[in-house]
């Protein structure tokens, strides 16, 4: 009995030592498999979180340089007074001789050419600064001046008036981005 239990013993230490080297062998293909497809899935999901946040850099970026060139055009007009301070509104947009940016001396000469108390606006291309000058650097942006009267009760109104009819004027920059690989 002695010798039996030997064997037996024996036996099943063999058959221990078997499943330990089987557990030990390493990764099925399956395994493999499975795994690469989770890494491969955090990967993908991490290069898109970083595509996601250029996107919202650049657009942030620009906005804020957007926001930048209005408020350019804001501190230049603010100082302004409405009308010629020698001809008054008797002649709207710019004068004789004020050819630019530079020669501007009142709010409605940025009302670019008027015609029937509407101005056509001006464009800046190159953008100009709060000094009168142009901002080479930035040649793909460009502002848009619009000045029109409102109506002092309601100036949040889509409706405008002629320049020189109301005592409230409204100036409205807007700022748009060309860029490279662009359209339109």
């Amino acid at each position: 009995t002695s010798r039996k239990s030997a064997v037996t013993m024996h036996g099943e230490a063999d058959t221990a030592r078997c499943r330990c080297r089987r557990s030990q062998r390493g990764f099925t293909l399956i395994e493999a498999a499975l795994t690469m497809v989770i890494v491969g899935t955090g990967v993908l999901a991490i290069v898109a979180a970083q595509q996601a946040y250029h996107q919202k850099n650049d657009w942030a970026q620009r906005s804020g340089t957007a926001q930048l060139l209005a408020n350019e055009l804001r501190e230049l007009t603010l100082p302004l007074p409405l009308h010629d301070p020698l001809t008054g509104s008797a002649n709207l947009g710019p004068e004789a001789g004020e050819t630019g940016i530079a020669d501007y001396d009142d709010l409605d000469d940025f009302a670019g050419s008027v015609t029937d108390g509407f101005g056509q606006g001006l464009t800046f291309n190159p953008p100009v600064n709060a000094l009168r000058q142009e901002i080479a650097d930035l040649a793909q942006w460009t502002q848009e001046v619009e000045v029109t009267n409102v109506l002092p009760d309601n100036i949040s109104s889509t409706f405008t008036q002629p320049l020189a009819s109301t005592a409230m004027t409204r100036v409205i920059v807007t700022v748009k981005y060309q860029g490279p690989n662009d359209d339109g």
